[in-house]
């Protein structure tokens, strides 16, 4: 009985997920289409990124999945949905806070189900709602820090075309408009947003830092420190950014080479953390009888949460070992 409910179960989570992400992939496509309003809305002094307003898509939001919406929407808290939207802005994902917890419950409740399934509901709930939590959050993670990087790997060319912009007699604004229309995304969109906050009236080395502060970007905080300086005391700011161009290069050429003096060693690690995973998934599709007193005895999940421990412990000390900062 119990097997025949969690089937039964798990067949309506998984079409209920489905027809979520196609409602919340609709909305998404919906919501890039923003008036000129909406955009220069968002550079205002007094709105954040998660200040947006979620008004514009009510009257679309309570056509099919509204409720829902609306229901997880209200059992956010404000600082919560603010944080949320701020990470959601920063990986570029087009997606509102709402949205994106609503998504990540049906991955937990759509994986809670299979795992009962295959196990028992008592292991497949704590480990839906750990996947859920821990994907969506990963997930993210992933996508800023990827975002990140490209944005690292085009700060020097951009910085380069700010620099011959200034020497062929540019101002710095002129300059930098110059370089946003090389530029391509992210690097671009970022420094586009500095630049209307400039037009806007707010200083541009205050845009600039809040942008190196978003990405993360030690060298564009030195790249900000310099045009301050520069304009402190005077001197030849294109000759300053040039020089500045050749330090980031070489310490991504240095960072580069040791990424892959550490391949060996990043690789060990992952397959240290992967092998336990993997085969115990695999003992657990194969061979369940042999795996079902992990949990259904005492002893078994003394032993079962003792493992997820000291994988979770071997994780966090491995990657300290392999992590080099350059």
């Amino acid at each position: 009985m119990n097997l025949s409910l969690a089937v039964g179960l798990g067949a309506i989570f998984a079409a209920l997920f489905l027809v979520v992400v196609t409602v919340l992939g609709s909305r998404a496509r919906a919501g890039q289409q923003r008036d000129l309003a909406g955009r220069i809305g968002r550079y205002g002094p007094r709105h954040g990124p998660g200040l947006v307003n979620d008004d514009r898509g009510a009257g679309a939001a309570r056509k099919g999945g509204s409720v829902a919406l609306d229901v997880t929407k209200r059992l956010m808290s404000p600082a919560a949905q603010q944080r949320l939207s701020a990470r959601l802005e920063l990986a570029a994902v087009p997606r509102k806070p709402a949205e994106w917890v609503l998504l990540g419950g049906c991955v937990a409740v759509v994986t809670a189900a299979a795992v009962s399934v295959l196990t028992d509901v008592y292991i497949g709930v704590p480990v839906g709602a750990v996947v859920g939590y821990l994907g969506m959050r990963m997930l993210l993670s992933f996508l800023i820090r990827r975002r990140r990087a490209a944005f690292a790997e085009q700060l020097p060319d951009l910085l380069q075309i700010l620099a011959s912009s200034l020497q062929s007699g540019f101002s710095l604004l002129q300059a930098l408009d110059a370089a946003v229309r090389e530029a391509a995304q992210p690097a671009g969109g970022e420094f586009t947003r500095a630049l209307a906050e400039a037009r806007l009236g707010a200083d541009l080395e205050d845009c600039l830092q809040t942008i190196a502060d978003r990405m993360a970007s030690e060298d564009l905080r030195w790249t900000v420190m310099a045009i301050r300086i520069q304009r402190g005391i005077g001197g030849n700011l294109s000759e300053v950014l040039n020089t500045t161009v050749s330090t980031i290069r070489e310490r991504g050429y240095l960072r580069r080479h040791v990424r892959a003096l550490s391949a060996e060693g990043r690789l060990s690690a992952y397959v240290l953390v992967v092998l336990p995973v993997a085969v115990g998934v695999f003992l657990f599709l194969t061979e369940p009888r042999y795996m079902r007193p992990l949990y259904t005895t005492h002893v078994g999940e003394l032993m079962l949460a003792g493992a997820v421990v000291l994988v979770i412990a071997g994780t966090a000390l491995m990657r300290q070992m392999i992590k080099i900062e350059v």
